[in-house]
């Protein structure tokens, strides 16, 4: 391993500790036909949940949220894990009418979480935020 790749890894484990890191999406909960597939970058973690080919829920673990998320757009209260969240439309998603819902979930020491579920149906999308709610977040 060359020193500049060993030193990459040596910063992300140091800006993200062990839950942000490779091979740790949180679980998602026993019975999902959903597979993580994961993504390491230089200052974040991205958790895409696969339904076959679609994705259908991700999570980007890092360091500070990259939206703005609008007031205006703010749908519904729920929870991921022990956190209480407010659930926004995406503005994109008002635009095109899309199921779509994004929240931030602040974990602490520097470190977020954004969650995002994308449904082809209003019945998809009510699961998809059940399941979100399963998801432990440390």
């Amino acid at each position: 391993m060359n020193r500049l790749h060993y030193l990459a890894i040596l910063a992300l484990s140091v800006a993200f500790p062990a839950s942000a890191q490779q091979g740790a999406c949180p679980p998602l909960p026993a019975g999902t036909n959903l597979q993580w597939q994961e993504k390491v970058h230089d200052g974040f973690v991205l958790c895409r949940a696969l339904d076959g080919e679609r994705p259908v829920l991700s999570l980007m673990l890092t360091a500070k949220p990259t939206v703005n998320l609008l007031r205006r757009n703010r749908l519904e209260e729920g929870s991921i894990g022990s956190h209480e969240v407010r659930w926004y439309q995406p503005e994109m998603a008002v635009q095109t009418g899309a199921q779509q819902r994004i929240t931030i979930v602040e974990l602490g020491n520097d470190r977020y979480a954004q969650v995002w579920v994308e449904a082809a149906s209003d019945t998809e999308l009510r699961q998809l935020l059940t399941l979100a709610q399963s998801i432990p977040l440390y």
